[in-house]
């Protein structure tokens, strides 16, 4: 799906990158070179230590972030044999905020 690579947060108004190296695979537009060195370029830096959260979980832990503005993905910390539940939840966000937010923009990232 194609998206703004910057995009306005629909409540902070802060701009910020939605780009994840898991996902994004080009910036159309520019030649597939000057893509690639730009996205690894932009990776690099959102991934960069001054930006990292590391979560030791315990019992009882509850995790929350901003989906729109936060790459996140589970590392590990527990032993392959060690069971693991988890519950997910998330609040659907509002497409029309987000429009509003970002009002030049053809497409919502889902």
């Amino acid at each position: 799906m194609r998206h703004p690579l910057v995009v306005r947060h629909p409540f902070t108004g802060r701009k910020h990158l939605y780009a994840d190296p898991g996902y994004t695979v080009e910036i159309v537009g520019l030649p597939a070179r000057e893509s690639r060195e730009l996205l690894d370029f932009l990776f690099d830096f959102q991934t960069g230590a001054e930006f990292q959260y590391r979560h030791k979980w315990r019992v009882g832990d509850v995790l929350m972030w901003d989906n729109i503005a936060t790459i996140h993905m589970a590392t590990g910390g527990y032993a392959a044999h060690e069971h693991r539940l988890m519950w997910r939840t998330q609040v659907l966000g509002d497409a029309a905020r987000y429009a509003a937010a970002n009002p030049a923009r053809d497409s919502v990232p889902s």
